[in-house]
């Protein structure tokens, strides 16, 4: 088992209606894990990602990304942490008047440094990688759900995140669809044994597909081994 890469240190926080779902919680994610992380809607998963990626500040506690404590961090100095870590949200988020390739390649041509036609040549690569076969030339919006699930994963992973966070991954999704993004992330995960992949879900039913090293349930205000 690698670092903590994600630390929630004696956390407590709550809903935007007021309702406390974490309460002094604690939790340790590392490099090298599969983590599945299961709750009931509304327990706490949505505002966990929020918590990662700095949206989100507790009212008590401490979060940590990669070692640094994220939880006074503006600007800069937090947006490089979070290129650091790729998000693949339950509703499939494109944007509806970018092309395929360029919602793939979007975090290519703002934070990586690349020239634009480098940028759109490693989405490409991407979008062929997760398996998308359709016209990458096309907008978002007619796609069915598993395409754009791919067209997700391609930009998620376009930055080589140390970390994959995988909300609701395979709502909507038919079997074989799961199986085949799943061997997809898993092989991603798998390329760097210091790469962390987390996945929340309402139940354990994911990890048939993921087969997590680690099962947290958000239970009682924290997060509780299965």
């Amino acid at each position: 088992m690698g670092p903590a890469l994600i630390e929630l240190k004696g956390i407590t926080c709550a809903s935007e209606d007021g309702v406390v779902l974490f309460e002094d919680a604690h939790l340790s994610l590392h490099g090298g894990e599969k983590a599945l992380i299961t709750g009931p809607p509304a327990s706490g998963k949505g505002l966990l990602l929020k918590l990662i990626a700095g949206i989100e500040r507790p009212v008590r506690g401490t979060v940590l990304l990669f070692g640094k404590d994220i939880t006074g961090l503006k600007g800069s100095e937090l947006n490089g942490l979070r290129k650091r870590i790729g998000f693949i949200l339950g509703d499939n988020i494109l944007i509806s008047n970018l092309k395929v390739v360029e919602n793939a390649a979007l975090p290519l041509i703002y934070h990586s440094g690349l020239a634009y036609r480098e940028s759109m040549e490693r989405a490409f690569k991407l979008l062929d990688i997760v398996g998308y076969r359709g016209d990458p030339w096309a907008l978002p919006g007619p796609l069915p759900p598993y395409a754009k699930k791919e067209v997700c994963v391609a930009r998620a992973i376009s930055m080589e995140p140390d970390i994959v966070v995988c909300e609701g991954f395979s709502e909507g999704l038919a079997g074989p669809e799961k199986e085949r993004l799943s061997t997809v992330l898993a092989g991603y995960h798998g390329a760097s044994p210091g790469r962390l992949l987390v996945l929340t879900a309402d139940d354990e039913s994911e990890a048939a597909f993921f087969k997590p090293d680690r099962v947290v349930r958000i239970e009682g205000r924290g997060f509780k081994e299965a």
